[in-house]
């Protein structure tokens, strides 16, 4: 028994264009049913492609400058979507970075200090 191995999209997208598949074989060999699934689905795999090689061209600056708006989304993007219109998302995001930044060096200097030496200063301190 041969068993039909499946292809990704980008290469049976390749068979089509370059070896003249027919398209039913392109959905066959890709697990599709639908032709348009199959081009969304690559598209969706481009775009995310391009934005991996976009994520491996960011300074450790931009880098963390992309994680720090990320926090402030997840920590406050109820309030800005509620209560700031859009045209100002870019001004408020300037103003809470300011917070985030210093809550974030706030956490991580209570993790650097080891659990037993705080119990020690309180007790001596009691």
């Amino acid at each position: 028994m041969i068993k039909q191995q499946l292809m990704s999209p980008a290469v049976a997208l390749m068979h089509w264009r370059e070896n003249k598949m027919s398209v039913d074989k392109v959905l066959s060999h890709t697990g599709y049913v639908r032709w348009s699934d199959l081009a969304a689905d690559h598209a969706e795999a481009l775009e995310n492609q391009e934005t991996a090689m976009q994520d491996l061209l960011m300074s450790p600056e931009e880098r963390e400058r992309e994680e720090d708006v990320a926090e402030v989304w997840d920590q406050h993007g109820d309030f800005l979507r509620e209560f700031v219109p859009p045209a100002e998302y870019d001004d408020e995001i300037e103003r809470l970075l300011p917070l985030i930044k210093s809550t974030r060096q706030s956490i991580d200097a209570a993790r650097s200090k080891p659990f037993r030496d705080a119990v020690r200063r309180r007790k001596t301190i009691q």
